[in-house]
């Protein structure tokens, strides 16, 4: 098993003691599970670090409210887990913008409003995948974090699950990600000590490896059938989150 393919509560469900699950609705649309590692957990031994999980048993796409729960969620959320100032953010979409499903993070990226608020500034960056690019993700984040010097780092990237029914209906936020960990190509992780600033993250699973749900050949993977929609809506969702629970 890949050691980054699963959403952290999965990891955290199988991991036994050591792990303690927090639950509590967020209105008629979503609940939130939250918990805090403080190993690495789990069969992956993933990174430990304080996570949220925003669930939903609705279609997305079939009623709007559940898609403002999750901007809602995230907004209320994230401010949660920042300490200290938040006058220079910078949000980094993860993943190839030329694949829809892994392009949730340049699509949310091009829905926030960079540049100065009240308070805050805001830059945003797009670094793409090793694959194309031929840079390790990690290293053109930290160049840039090196000039631009924010106060915090906020990823967002697409997840993978190992359940099927949790496809595009959770959101996942917490301190550390993995890009490339949905796909079995994981790079470096990347987390504050890395980065050298504090890092937020947000994903949401598109995709599930089909040797975990029927008895396909390993290597393939399966996505929402409505991947094309699914992405804009919930790039919107999370960029509205952002801007609420973020940027002053």
């Amino acid at each position: 098993m890949d050691r980054y393919t699963e959403l952290a509560l999965e990891s955290a469900e199988g991991a036994g003691s050591g792990v303690t699950l927090c639950e509590k609705r967020m209105g008629r649309h979503i609940k939130r599970i939250c918990f805090v590692a403080e190993q690495p957990f789990g069969r992956e031994l993933r990174e430990k670090g304080r996570y949220f999980t925003l669930l939903t048993e609705k279609h997305p796409l079939e009623n709007e409210g559940v898609l403002r729960a999750f901007s809602t969620g995230i907004a209320r959320t994230l401010p949660e887990m920042v300490e200290g100032s938040k006058k220079r953010i910078l949000a980094v979409g993860l993943g190839n913008p030329s694949a829809v499903v892994d392009a949730l993070g340049a699509e949310t990226v091009k829905c926030l409003c960079a540049g100065k608020r009240s308070v805050s500034y805001l830059a945003t960056l797009t670094p793409s995948v090793f694959g194309v690019t031929g840079l390790e993700t990690a290293a053109v984040i930290k160049g840039v974090a090196r000039e631009y010097k924010p106060d915090i780092i906020l990823c967002v990237d697409t997840l993978a699950t190992r359940r099927a029914e949790r496809l595009f209906r959770a959101v996942q936020i917490g301190q550390t990600i993995v890009p490339g960990g949905g796909v079995g190509n994981q790079r470096d992780a990347l987390t504050e000590q890395q980065l050298g600033a504090p890092l937020l993250t947000v994903g949401v699973p598109l995709l599930a490896h089909a040797e975990r749900l029927t008895s396909l050949p390993s290597g393939l993977v399966v996505t929402p059938k409505e991947i094309d929609l699914v992405v804009p809506a919930f790039a919107k969702a999370i960029a509205a989150g952002v801007e609420s629970g973020l940027c002053e």
